[in-house]
């Protein structure tokens, strides 16, 4: 038997068991009083923190490169370990939640500035939501159709197809329809111009077109998609914030939109429209900053190791200023 069919047989055999166990340990959680988890789970991701040290180095640095000049290193660790913790309670939280299919059952949440969405969502031309990795995320993607918004958005599948399926059959259980990446770009347009609330994100470093934008006075390589979209349909772009408070609630907050700037040259104005988003962003971390994933590698590739978007001329924001 050659190894590539043995390693097929064993996947089989090993998926099946993993998810079983996953969905048994999904329901156990649900039986067990909030309060107590989460003080667990924190307790947990205190340790963790002190024993993955490729991750606790990472995020110590990205910290550290960005607040050292205000913060002690032990201010600097504290802020560390409060990021492993609020990712930790995020995925509890979400995980034994997963049955919820109805805004109701959420009673940990708060949500300001619906007004913003209402406005744009009954104009008909669509919305682009733009989400961050900011608190529970995966909450942010679904509670606009949990509030009535019919809401698509774009996932890349993971390589273990039973997880993924999972994962995908929780979004669209809330009234999520997911799109998987590859599915072609005018599939997205064309729920966009249906009216659908789209969801994107554009704050991790990621294999797609984009452009290099300042992030935290660093050039950070950026995806293109919210300001494409904007471009294309004309649909308006709103900023959507998760964050968890000290007392285990959460608060999503909806921003007004931000306007889409032209100036007649598409590669200045994606340039400069990608940039704002990006600083809207920036803000709101800098505002909660133990609250964005600092474990991530945003600013591993450089304009000296990537090959540029635009190769025929270099795109400066400062034509339009």
């Amino acid at each position: 038997m050659n190894k590539q069919r043995w390693h097929k047989i064993r996947r089989g055999i090993k998926y099946p068991i993993l998810i079983f166990f996953l969905r048994v340990f999904v329901r156990i959680l649900r039986f067990i009083p909030r309060r107590p988890l989460l003080a667990y789970h924190a307790f947990l991701a205190r340790i963790a923190f002190r024993l993955v040290r490729k991750e606790r180095v990472k995020t110590l640095r990205n910290l550290t490169e960005f607040f050292g000049q205000e913060k002690t290193p032990k201010e600097i660790y504290k802020m560390g370990e409060e990021v492993f913790v609020n990712q930790t309670i995020n995925f509890t939280d979400y995980i034994r939640t997963s049955h919820y299919t109805k805004l109701s059952q959420f009673t940990f949440f708060d949500i300001i500035g619906e007004e913003n969405l209402r406005k744009e969502y009954d104009k008909g031309k669509g919305v682009i939501c733009l989400l961050s990795h900011t608190g529970a995320w995966e909450f942010s993607a679904i509670l606009p159709p949990l509030m009535g918004y019919t809401t698509s958005a774009v996932s890349k599948s993971l390589s273990n197809p039973a997880i993924d399926g999972m994962i995908v059959e929780a979004r669209e259980l809330r009234g999520m329809k997911n799109i998987t990446r590859g599915g072609g770009y005018k599939i997205l347009l064309e729920h966009i111009e249906k009216g659908d609330c789209f969801i994107i994100m554009i704050d991790q470093d990621t294999k797609t077109k984009g452009v290099f934008v300042d992030f935290f006075g660093k050039k950070a390589f950026t995806p293109l998609g919210a300001a494409l979209l904007a471009k294309k349909t004309g649909a308006p772009v709103l900023p959507m914030f998760m964050r968890r408070t000290p007392q285990n609630r959460y608060e999503f907050t909806i921003q007004p939109a931000i306007p889409y700037v032209e100036t007649g040259d598409d590669e200045v104005d994606f340039q400069y429209n990608t940039q704002q988003y990006t600083t809207c962003i920036e803000k709101f971390i800098r505002a909660y900053p133990t609250q964005w994933v600092w474990m991530h590698e945003r600013w591993k590739r450089t304009e000296a190791n990537v090959e540029k978007w635009s190769s025929d001329k270099k795109i400066v924001v400062e034509k339009i200023k």
